[in-house]
Parts: C-alpha cells; sequence; structure tokens
C-alpha cells in the first residue's frame, strides 16, 4: 500500500477519534489509601445518620459498616474508562448492584481525585429527601439513598482522569462507586 494510503487512513483514524467527542486517559485507578478513604467517608455518613444527627432524617437503624469489594470495584473501573456519564447495569451473582456517577470538569489540568467531594456531593442529596415521600423526587436524592441503605455492605470504586478536546471542560475526573447489595428498591 502506498504511503500516501497510509496517511490518509492514519489522518481519518485520527479525525473520527477527535470528532466522536473520545477523550485521552490521563490517569486512572484507585490507590489502596483512596480505596480506605472511600469507605471510611462512606461510613462516616452512616454513622451520622445511624446517631441521628443528620438534620430533617430519621435516625437509622440496622445500617452496616461498608467493606471494599474488588469485584465492584473492577467493574466501576471499566465503567470509569468508558469516559461516558451514564449509568450502566452491573451483573454480579452475589447480589443487586448499586451505582452512583460523579463527574467534574475544568479549563485547567491537574489535582488529584478528589474522592470526599464525590461522596459528600452524594450524601448532601439528604437535604432534598423526605424520608414520609418515598420515592417522589428520587431523581434528585437516589445518590443519598444509596449511601445510607441500611442493607449495602460493600462498595468498589473506579476513578479515570482524562482530556475531551473540543470541549468547553475540556479536563474531567470521572467517579463511579458500585453497591452492594444495592439500594433503592422498594418494599
Amino acid at each position: 500500500m502506498s504511503q500516501i494510503m497510509w496517511i490518509s487512513i492514519i489522518l481519518m483514524a485520527v479525525y473520527f477519534q477527535l470528532g466522536s467527542g473520545a477523550g485521552t486517559i490521563l490517569g486512572s485507578g484507585v490507590s489502596q489509601s483512596e480505596q480506605n478513604a472511600i469507605v471510611n467517608i462512606h461510613n462516616n455518613f452512616r454513622q451520622q445518620i445511624a446517631s441521628g444527627s443528620v438534620p430533617g432524617q430519621p435516625k437509622g437503624i440496622n445500617l452496616r459498616r461498608f467493606s471494599y469489594d474488588s469485584k465492584l470495584a473492577e467493574e466501576a473501573q471499566k465503567i470509569s474508562n468508558t469516559m461516558v456519564f451514564q449509568h450502566v447495569a452491573v451483573k454480579d451473582s452475589r447480589f443487586y448492584v448499586g451505582q452512583n456517577l460523579y463527574l467534574t470538569s475544568s479549563t485547567a489540568a491537574g489535582g488529584p481525585s478528589d474522592w470526599n467531594a464525590a461522596i459528600t456531593g452524594w450524601f448532601s442529596e439528604y437535604k432534598s429527601y423526605k424520608y414520609d415521600k418515598c420515592c417522589a423526587g428520587f431523581e434528585k436524592t437516589g445518590h443519598y439513598t444509596q449511601v445510607v441503605w441500611a442493607d449495602t455492605r460493600y462498595v468498589g470504586c473506579g476513578y479515570t482522569y482524562y482530556y475531551e478536546a473540543g470541549t468547553q471542560y475540556p479536563y474531567k475526573k470521572f467517579y463511579t462507586c458500585n453497591y452492594g447489595p444495592g439500594g433503592n428498591i422498594a418494599g
């Protein structure tokens, strides 16, 4: 094949890569210290619910402490690496899997992951949650209810930092956490 043909193929591939909105991964994964922080942040919020110290929320009963789960984390990392901000059903033979997503965007590069901001963002939905209204406004409070779901005992998370050319805020941090057994089930 001629050199011009190869150059044309490469240029077309680059064009379609950039034109599709696909990003370039700059970093990904969750370190052991981040795994510990994820569990601790979740458990601290769950303890606040259990003690009845969250304004407007009833005292929680039988909230289990979270443990980190590598299988849930592996699936969460796959989702974050897609760089597509949408929920993905995760199959697990052990239980139904719940999921929370969080995305930040910036014009500037840099900075470490901020799991505290992600998990606090999910938990802060408590301000809109009305316990006696069950499922009303779920789209505004589903992250919160997953964080504090009493029967959930495992969490596993993924993180991807990437650059998406052609967007106003091209530097993005995509956080995914999977939960088992998942919450937000009526009953």
